[in-house]
């Protein structure tokens, strides 16, 4: 740990993804930045499952220099399968996608994904990641410039940043220490996500399955297994949970028949307790703004969303572009105009995102059902990134207003020995 100054260009609240990626292209770009995590560790073992990240994303890692090291800890995935009651609907190759920036996804651990980030942010001696540290208040009025009250071992301090950048969660404290009013959708579903063996000739290829009042997902997973994850409602979760494993392996087979040489007797056999499996509850989270003075969320503390259509990893890390570069300009010539206009970009998009999800998971009277493929999301978007802000993850500014100044960070060659693991 670096001895910093109390008033960093950015204090990053939260060791996330998302938040360590930003830290990192601010560091890279020379601004100093404190990371602070309230946890005392980073726990790199514990399984907090493997979401797809999407060419767009792998785009960002690669620009970052991280692809080479995460690609070699996750699944690969080159093409998908989409069927609605058992009767397949589309099918599509990434390497047929147009103006794809790389034809695959990857099932990437989490842990990976921070590992990875951890190592390049421990070469950069601008950036300062604390544990164990509590943000206990903000100094400062709503709309204004911000400090932070932090405490940890040490006792209570108080930092000056330029930013303070809410990555901590669905449940942000910065958001919530800011008084910005937030909008809280808890979704009745069920989630459930399963590591198994892959068999044999399955592929690089991921399945979609839409039933009525289900969805089953089958993706590569490192080391020949696959994620199997079965979104219903919480009632079906739990009751299938109280039952032997095997009456659930009969159920998601009958359903997706693709996945019958997955649970086999050698898998069938299993109890819970030798089943890699997690349960979760997600939240959509709708923050009336985004940016309060110079306090900026990103990621789930801006917009926190359900699973479906695997895009709250992606667009959290997507978002760690679009503020690097908007806090850089503010930094630089005193104003937010940058961060505002891809607010004004970004805010939207995502917005209508999370209500295609409300719309297929709680529709209301007179919408389609879940499985009924006009509530399918749009594929593109998900594989590509928004399009107003494409050029962006790729290191071409989008969209910029006469006047703002743009600072793209520089490609990182993964072969480059400065921030870069090996």
């Amino acid at each position: 740990m670096s001895d910093q100054p109390p008033n960093p260009t950015a204090s990053v609240v939260g060791a996330g993804p998302a938040g360590l990626l930003l830290a990192l292209l601010l560091g890279r770009a020379g601004h100093p930045v404190t990371v602070l995590e309230r946890s005392p560790t980073i726990d790199l073992t514990r399984w907090a499952g493997a979401p797809v990240l999407q060419p767009v994303t792998l785009r960002i890692l690669e620009r970052a220099g991280l692809l080479e090291r995460i690609r070699a800890g996750a699944g690969k995935i080159t093409s998908g399968e989409i069927a609605v009651d058992g009767r397949h609907v589309a099918r599509y190759h990434y390497a047929d996608l147009p103006e794809v920036p790389l034809p695959y996804a990857l099932t990437v651990p989490v842990t990976t994904l921070r590992a990875a980030l951890l190592d390049a942010l421990g070469q950069l001696p601008g950036v300062d990641i604390r544990l164990g540290v509590t943000v206990e208040g903000l100094t400062g009025a709503p709309g204004g410039p911000r400090g932070l009250i932090v405490s940890d071992a040490h006792g209570p301090r108080e930092q000056r940043p330029g930013f303070v950048v809410g990555c901590d969660g669905a449940f942000s404290t910065i958001r919530d220490l800011a008084g910005v009013p937030t909008d809280v959708l808890a979704y009745d579903r069920g989630y459930l996500d399963l590591v198994v063996p892959a068999p044999p000739g399955w592929g690089e290829r991921i399945t979609m399955q839409f039933g009525d009042g289900e969805y089953i997902l089958s993706m590569p997973y490192p080391g020949d297994r696959l994620i199997v994850v079965w979104i219903t409602s919480e009632e079906r979760v739990d009751t299938a949970k109280a039952r032997p494993f095997a009456h659930l392996a009969d159920h998601l087979t009958t359903t997706a028949p693709e996945l019958a040489p997955v649970f086999g007797p050698h898998v069938t056999a299993r109890d819970w307790d030798e089943i890699r499996h997690r349960q979760v509850q997600h939240h959509r989270i709708r923050p009336e703004r985004w940016l309060d003075g110079n306090v900026l969320l990103i990621g789930d503390s801006a917009h926190a969303m359900h699973a479906f259509g695997g895009q709250g990893l992606n667009t959290s890390l997507q978002d760690a572009v679009w503020a690097a570069e908007g806090i850089a300009a503010a930094t630089a010539d005193g104003t937010t105009e940058r961060l505002e206009h891809a607010l004004a970009l970004r805010v939207p998009y995502i917005r209508d995102f999370q209500e295609t999800q409300r719309r297929t998971l709680a529709p209301g009277p007179g919408e389609p059902t879940a499985h009924h493929p006009d509530s399918l999301p749009d594929f593109l978007p998900l594989a590509l990134g928004q399009p107003e802000l494409r050029p962006l993850w790729n290191g071409v500014p989008a969209g910029v207003p006469a006047g703002v100044p743009v600072r793209v960070p520089a490609e990182v060659p993964a072969e480059a020995p400065a921030g870069v693991p090996g």
